[in-house]
């Protein structure tokens, strides 16, 4: 498991987690008090998108499904990111919500 930091626009802490591989980080982020908001869920908006401040080789941009709209090299759609499966269990990510 790696732990997930979620920053707001500010930079401001909102939680941190131990993320698995099976759920998507949007969803374990919401179960851990970090309300990043989702619409379509598929990958299809930016509802969901987070910066990725530190951990981007930890993380399966596409674990939960295909992304349908281009993202930055810096960002990521949480409803379908996960972290990989594979990450060392001391793996850290860092992430700022666009949207709280």
């Amino acid at each position: 498991m790696a732990k997930i930091t979620i920053n707001d626009n500010t930079g401001k802490k909102v939680t941190d987690f131990n993320a698995t591989a099976d759920e998507s980080i949007g969803t374990q982020a919401q179960e851990n008090g970090a309300p990043i908001p989702f619409s379509c869920g598929v990958g299809a908006c930016r509802a969901c998108v987070c910066k990725i401040k530190k951990g981007k080789k930890f993380i399966d941009q596409e674990a939960i499904g295909p992304k349908h709209i281009q993202t930055e090299d810096d960002e990521i759609l949480t409803c379908i990111s996960a972290v990989k499966a594979d990450a060392p269990e001391d793996a850290e990510i860092e992430l700022e919500a666009e949207n709280l």
